[in-house]
């Protein structure tokens, strides 16, 4: 029975729900003992401006002699302030020992707003932060199942919910305190009045119980449909071009449509809900008055102005019922972005599968070295667990060295594992089994920071911010490079065209550089490769979707690398990389071929199929 008795109380205080939420925002033990601290002195204050409305009223009723002939807490508190400070009894000396702890209040409670925004902002950027933390370390799986839409709802959206949340378990905290303290002057003035009180509450706690656990469950069905709407705005904007050749204007906005009119269906229930609970609390806090009220006079024969104080202590205990009901709701619903916030979080901390090493890599002066290196893809699941993708096994016993200052080539079908097998060099991903090498030393022994920094890396997609040439050109490099330093680099990426802009290296790029074309986006992007100066270039297939001409400045540029640096360069077009000091033909997962050019061509194999197929082509 009594456990029962603590559950009820814990769920009607929602103590539950606010240990799972402090248990998931980063709040500070100095900030939660100033929140207390603060809502603790308001409710003093309050306490002794309201309790010294008895006196007055007494005063009113009865002259002078009231306080010093009455008797209880109150009065002897009363007449124990006037004779320790040497007042007299009059009215305005009661009504200054009245106001002056209401004006302290109001001090406190500015105070306590001030400070609360404070600690509520900074817990949701704690929040924000420390998502974005374990977002930026997981692997690149993790963002293979994840779409950047929702990414972005829960580090800007759903962290805000944190410290909003907390901002109502102040106010929570600070009403608990200011009903305690109504009870308790209640409790002075009538012990039985104030039971037939707080069973009124408790059975309002009851009454409302269901529609708040409805209005709980509706705030999470509303984060999961606002979370589902920013990523399908998010790939759309991304994908505008696509959305405009096709013209689906009307089928995009009317997808976007019936999201808002979900979430719209969805918040009229949670109003419905509020107001249902408005509803049925109204009436039985009224109720309570007036049962007060006939118990009181009929039964008690308590004085008018014990009836008046107790009356305006009741109206103002009500009043912070309906005030906590409120709480309660809004805590419910911000817990559903919270446990978003949290379930995002572990879900990305526990892709974080690739760990730092010690060893510093200060670039590659021997050999790279496949040792029976195997990759499998994991199993991938949507967000609502749903198995999207079994476990795959992509590459499969490769074993392969390749000198450094040598260009090496990639090349076979599409689907075959190239790209896979050049992600695990930089750790984008990390081999199921085998061993890579650098200089005889395993790739997992080296700081993945130096590791990364020590390779250039240039895709397809030329990665480019939405900011100006320059930004783009310096972003992550650990020293502040010369203009002739960022000249030389621009024009060995035959990007000298960035000079003759009429903002230079000031001009914006635009999202992923839309203002310019793909072969002068891959331009920019070798300049920044260059930029960095490393031993390793790493090449992904970068001038696949290039024209002729702009395939001619990259290859021009990467010809006068061969023998600098150690290249190794996923092709589509066997054309550009016939001068490779060799060649791999990768096909599901495995070498099946490798030499050079002339090599692979005099065996009438798999390569030999491709060149064949292409120039025919």
């Amino acid at each position: 029975m009594l456990a029962r008795v603590i559950e009820l109380i814990n769920e009607y205080l929602k103590i539950n729900a606010i240990r799972r939420m402090f248990s998931m925002v980063n709040i500070r033990k100095s900030e939660i003992l100033g929140l207390v601290g603060l809502a603790a002195l308001f409710a003093v204050f309050e306490g002794v401006g309201l309790s010294m409305l008895l006196p007055i009223l007494q005063y009113a009723e009865s002259g002078e002699t009231a306080i010093t002939t009455g008797s209880g807490v109150i009065w002897s508190s009363a007449a124990n302030i006037l004779r320790a400070l040497n007042l007299p009894v009059t009215l305005v000396v009661l009504l200054l020992l009245a106001f002056i702890p209401i004006l302290l209040r109001q001090v406190v409670y500015y105070f306590n707003a001030w400070y609360s925004a404070i600690v509520a902002n900074r817990i949701g950027v704690r929040m924000r932060v420390n998502t974005l933390n374990a977002v930026l370390d997981a692997d690149p799986s993790f963002f293979d199942r994840q779409p950047v839409g929702h990414l972005v709802g829960i580090a800007v959206t759903q962290t805000e919910a944190a410290g909003e949340a907390v901002l109502w378990v102040v106010k929570q905290l600070s009403v608990s305190l200011l009903m305690l303290l109504y009870v308790a002057i209640m409790i002075a003035l009538s012990v039985p009045l104030t039971g037939i009180t707080v069973v009124f509450a408790l059975l309002v706690a009851v009454v409302v119980k269901h529609s708040i656990t409805r209005i709980r469950d509706f705030g999470i069905d509303a984060a999961d449909v606002n979370q589902r709407m920013m990523a399908k705005i998010v790939e759309r904007f991304g994908l505008m071009r696509l959305v405009k050749m096709r013209d689906q204007k009307t089928l995009e906005s009317r997808r976007i449509e019936e999201y808002s009119e979900t979430m719209r269906d969805i918040r009229v229930k949670q109003a419905r809900l509020g107001a249902s609970v408005e509803v049925y609390a109204d009436p039985l806090l009224m109720l309570s008055v007036f049962v007060t009220l006939y118990i009181g006079i009929a039964h008690l024969g308590m004085t008018l102005a014990q009836l008046g104080l107790m009356l305006f202590v009741l109206n103002r205990l009500n009043a912070k019922v309906k005030e906590f009901n409120t709480g309660r709701q809004m805590i419910s619903t911000k817990m559903a972005g919270l446990l978003l916030v949290r379930q995002t979080t572990a879900e990305a901390a526990e892709a974080n599968t690739i760990h730092r090493g010690s060893v510093a890599f200060d670039g590659l002066e021997s050999s790279l070295v496949f040792d029976d290196v195997s990759f499998d893809y994991p199993q991938s699941q949507g967000l609502d667990g749903e198995i999207l993708d079994e476990a795959t096994s992509v590459l499969r016993g490769i074993s392969a060295g390749i000198p450094a200052g040598s260009l090496t080539a990639l090349v076979g079908r599409s689907g075959g594992g190239k790209s896979t097998l050049v992600e695990l060099i930089p750790r984008l991903r990390d081999a199921t089994s085998g061993s890579i090498t650098l200089d005889g030393i395993d790739i997992r022994q080296f700081d993945v920071g130096t590791l990364r920094k020590g390779i250039g890396y240039l895709t397809q997609d030329a990665m480019l911010f939405n900011e100006s040439i320059r930004e783009n050109l310096v972003y992550g490099l650990d020293y502040e490079p010369t203009d002739d330093q960022i000249r030389d680099a621009v024009e060995r990426a035959y990007a000298g065209f960035v000079y003759e802009l009429p903002r230079g290296l000031d001009t914006m790029l635009g999202d992923r550089g839309v203002r310019f074309s793909g072969g002068e986006r891959q331009r920019i992007a070798l300049a920044r490769v260059l930029l960095e100066d490393t031993s390793i270039l790493i090449l992904d297939e970068p001038t696949s979707a290039l024209d002729s001409e702009s395939e001619t400045f990259i290859q021009e540029a990467l010809a006068k690398l061969h023998g600098e640096k150690t290249i190794i360069t996923v092709a589509h077009r066997l054309a550009t990389v016939i001068q490779a000091d060799q060649l791999f033909v990768i096909d599901d997962g495995q070498i099946i071929e490798r030499g050079t050019h002339e090599e692979l061509i005099g065996r009438d194999g798999a390569y030999h199929k491709l060149f064949a197929s292409q120039l025919l082509g």
